[in-house]
Formats: structure tokens, sequence, C-alpha cells
């Protein structure tokens, strides 16, 4: 058997990157690899920092898709191992692009660890235990997805809606302005409103950016 395993790390909002998830799952993948006797492939460790798996960009785009390209074309030998933390760190798509994504990389002969649970998915097995735990898995972490994408949609449509009645969608605004304390409009800066004023007389003079900026 094959002895050498690849980490895959996921993360995908600013919280996470922000806190300690990469040092986390670089942590437990070593100390999988030490305890099973695998030599982990620390100069070819595959990360998607700030990608989502909801709609399948870390494949189409990302490194793990550049994983499977390295499993089809053999520079990722059969009998390889793949440590993730879990399941939804590999996808997070509709059930069965997920269960197609998972089963296309056991059945190219690697072997699949989820850290979180120290579960082993054999390459191309045929266990009606692990495929039903694994479809149960990744439709959990679809329908998260799913709700926190409903509910974020929601959210900008409130917004959007209470920007038509020309009510604030949100504090951000042009530096020359800010959000006033009842939040019901947007109030300008004078001091920042003058600059701007210049720049926009310096250029009608016939100023050049450069000019402009270090004047």
């Amino acid at each position: 058997m094959n002895r050498r395993a690849y980490s895959y790390l996921r993360l995908s909002t600013g919280p996470q990157l922000k806190g300690d998830g990469k040092r986390r799952q670089l942590k437990a993948s070593r100390e999988y690899a030490e305890a099973n006797g695998l030599e982990l492939a620390e100069d070819a460790q595959y990360e998607d920092l700030g990608v989502s798996a909801f709609k399948g960009a870390n494949v189409r785009g990302g490194k793990l898709g550049l994983f499977l390209e390295a499993v089809q074309s053999g520079a990722v030998k059969p009998g390889s191992f793949l440590l993730v933390e879990s399941l939804d760190r590999l996808t997070r798509q509709e059930l069965l692009k997920a269960q197609s994504l998972f089963l296309s990389i056991i059945q190219g002969g690697i072997n699949v660890v989820t850290l979180a649970d120290g579960r082993l998915y054999p390459a191309g097995t045929n266990d009606l235990g692990d495929l039903i735990y694994s479809l149960v898995v990744m439709a959990r972490a679809h329908e998260e997805s799913q709700i926190k994408s409903q509910r974020i949609g929601a959210a900008w449509k409130n917004k959007r809606t209470r920007a038509a009645s020309q009510i604030p969608m949100t504090k951000w605004c042009p530096a020359w302005v800010k959000l006033a304390e009842d939040r019901t409009c947007y109030e300008p800066i004078p001091e920042r409103v003058e600059i701007v004023r210049g720049i926009f007389e310096d250029a009608a003079s016939g100023m050049g950016v450069y000019s402009i900026t270090t004047a």
C-alpha cells in the first residue's frame, strides 16, 4: 500500500481565515499521519483559503480540482491518503454532485480520512455503511449552506427594499459622507467634501492625476 498522505484544507469565511482553522487542520493531519505510519506530503499540501464549496468553486478553480487532476494523471499514486477535517471541507454541493465528487476520489484509488471523527473511507470501498454515512454527512452540509445562503439572500432583499424607500442599505458609503445617527440617510463630511470638490476642479482645469494626488 502506498503510505503517502496529502492534506487538504479549506477555509471559506472571514472568521475562519482569521481564526485557528488552518493551524488546527494541519496539526490534525500531521498527528494522524504520524500515528498511522503515513508519510505526509509537506511539499504538496492543497489549500483553498477563502474558497466556498457550496457551488463547487474549490473544484472548478481551486486546489481540490488540482488534486483531482493529479490523481487522474498519476502524479498522486493509487493507494495514497487524502486527509480532510470533514467531508464538508471537500464539498457542500447538492447531494448528487457531492456524491459524484466523493466517489471520483475513492474510485480513483485514494483513501479518504476525515480527521474530526477518525473515519477511513478506503479506496474503492463498496461498504454500504460507509456510503450511507457519507451521504448523510454531505446532505447535511449542503442543507446548512443552503439555509445560510437563503438567509443572506433574504437579508439583502430586505436591504434593497429599504433602499428603494431611500433608506440606506448599509453603513458602507463613499468616504466623504457618513451614515446619520438615526440611520435614515447619509450626511456629508464638510472637510472631505471640500477635498473631493477640489479634485474635480483641478481635473477640470487640466491638471493630471499624478499632480492632483501629490498636490
